[in-house]
C-alpha cells in the first residue's frame, strides 16, 4: 500500500506486517508504550483478526497503527483501532494520516461496518489526524468525561 495519501518521504512504505515481519517489529520497540514481548508480538501478526499497519522507510518502522476486527454475537463486526503511534522525528508529515487511511480501507475489505477509536479531549493531535481521515467526534459525555470516541462508516 505504498502511496496511500500524500507523504513528504520518497521511499516511504505503508503495508500491513505479517508473521515473517517479526524481526521489523521487535526492532521497534521504541514506537511502543511498553517493552514489546516477543512472544506476544508473534501471536499478534498471526492472528487473523488482528491488524498491524507499518510505516517503514529505511527498513525500520517509524508508525504504526494496530487494530482489531471486533466480533460480538449480536452487532456487525466493528474495526476498532487500538493505537496510533509515529516517532517524533516524523511527526507533521502525513505519515500517520497515511496508517490511518490504509487501516480504514483495510477495515473496509474486511467488510467491518464501522472503524472507531477512543481519544482524549485534550489530545489535539490525534483529534486532528482522526478529523483528516473524515472520522466523526462523538460528544465526550457519552463516553466519559474527558474520552472521545472518533467513527467512521466503511
Amino acid at each position: 500500500m505504498a502511496g496511500h495519501g500524500q507523504s513528504m518521504m520518497p521511499g516511504l512504505d505503508i503495508r500491513r506486517l505479517e508473521p515473517a515481519d517479526l524481526p521489523l517489529l521487535l526492532a521497534a520497540g521504541d514506537l511502543f508504550d511498553d517493552p514489546l514481548r516477543p512472544e506476544m508480538a508473534a501471536r499478534f501478526l498471526a492472528h487473523p483478526d488482528h491488524h498491524l499497519f507499518a510505516a517503514i522507510a529505511d527498513g525500520r518502522m517509524i508508525g504504526f497503527v494496530s487494530a482489531v476486527a471486533y466480533l460480538h454475537p449480536d452487532k456487525p463486526v466493528d474495526f476498532w483501532i487500538n493505537e496510533v503511534g509515529v516517532h517524533e522525528d516524523f511527526h507533521r508529515r502525513g505519515i500517520g494520516r497515511q496508517l490511518m487511511l490504509a487501516t480504514l480501507a483495510h477495515g473496509r475489505a474486511l467488510g467491518c461496518g464501522t472503524a472507531w477509536v477512543l481519544t482524549n479531549s485534550g489530545n489535539r493531535a490525534a483529534r486532528g489526524l482522526y478529523a483528516a481521515c473524515g472520522g466523526e467526534a462523538t460528544p465526550a459525555a457519552r463516553h466519559g468525561d474527558g474520552v472521545i470516541m472518533v467513527s467512521w462508516a466503511l
